[in-house]
């Protein structure tokens, strides 16, 4: 079965600390061979020593190390001792850039998680769901449950059509300085059940202003997302991340150039608050609908993450 995958750590020649500590992690066929075996399904360090037939005490400096450059994970916890822990793989390319593509050097980045529940505004149609990560929110398909103050726990949204939107402060930086902002989520279509192909037309749009779209291949359920809780039966699995960046050059989804918008054109310094929007518009070629997931469901331990870079 064909995976979609395409979460992608991203560094520059620049960075010579984090470009380093990279090489060196992947300098070791052990530390590789762990990521291999993370690429399909989460183990604890334990797992990894057996199917590795290495010492647990190796496997454990390997997985450290591995954490400390990002590549993996530490997503729950199987007992109460360190070999208990399960670990997931967080990225399946990544890319070293050896231009700064006219990007000041002196730049920092400022991150939030923002969950999947916490939207400020919404409208949907009725063919919806919001669940936490024990069970329902409210009543499938009644859309009076996109209200309930239990919505800031959900792990998985579904809609055919309409948008979320989202609303945090623009705090601890200079908005006059901001560069570039992005957001991260994991995504995909909705269909009844699931059905892996079947487009639909995701549109994302900062401060009221549509800036680009992506068309989702597929609702995936062929197989367990792999922080899809056991008692969810139901279609859809897991998601792919797509991230949109809005820069001093453009718009870019996955890195790649898809709108002239620029970071300018969204007036962030004309305003103390943020907001962005994801969803399908009714009036789309393929309205098929989108499955938004939080740092409990899916494949990706992470919520909705937007990230504003800043000169220093």
């Amino acid at each position: 079965m064909l995976r979609y995958f395409d979460k992608i750590l991203n560094l520059n020649i620049e960075n010579d600390k984090e470009v380093e500590k990279l090489v060196k992690a992947l300098d070791c066929k052990g530390r590789r061979d762990i990521l291999r075996l993370l690429s399909s399904k989460m183990m604890s360090i334990m797992d990894i020593a057996v199917a590795l037939n290495m010492p647990k005490s190796t496997a454990s400096e390997h997985v450290k190390q591995l954490i400390d450059t990002g590549l993996i994970s530490v997503v729950g916890q199987k007992d109460g001792r360190g070999s208990g822990k399960i670990l997931s793989r967080q990225y399946e390319k990544v890319v070293i850039s050896v231009s700064n593509g006219g990007k000041p050097t002196n730049v920092k980045n400022y991150s939030q998680q923002i969950p999947i529940g916490s939207y400020s505004a919404f409208k949907i149609n009725k063919y919806c769901g919001i669940i936490g990560e024990d069970g329902y929110i409210g009543a499938r398909d009644d859309i009076t449950s996109f209200y309930s103050p239990l919505r800031f726990i959900a792990q998985l949204i579904w809609f055919d059509y309409g948008y979320l939107e989202y609303t945090l402060p623009v705090q601890k930086i200079d908005p006059n300085k901001i560069v570039s902002v992005s957001v991260s989520a994991e995504l995909c279509s909705e269909a009844p059940g699931y059905n892996e192909n079947w487009k639909s037309d995701i549109s994302f749009s900062f401060n009221g202003k549509e800036i680009c779209t992506y068309t989702s291949p597929g609702d995936y359920g062929a197989r367990r997302g792999l922080l899809t809780p056991d008692w969810w039966q139901e279609g859809t699995q897991y998601g792919v991340i797509k991230q949109v960046e809005v820069t001093e050059h453009g718009t870019f989804l996955d890195g790649t150039h898809v709108s002239p918008v620029t970071v300018k054109d969204l007036g962030i310094a004309a305003s103390p608050l943020f907001t962005f929007r994801i969803g399908v518009n009714e009036n789309a070629k393929n309205r098929g609908g989108i499955n938004l997931f939080g740092r409990k469901f899916g494949d990706y331990n992470q919520n909705i993450i937007v990230t504003f870079t800043y000169e220093d």
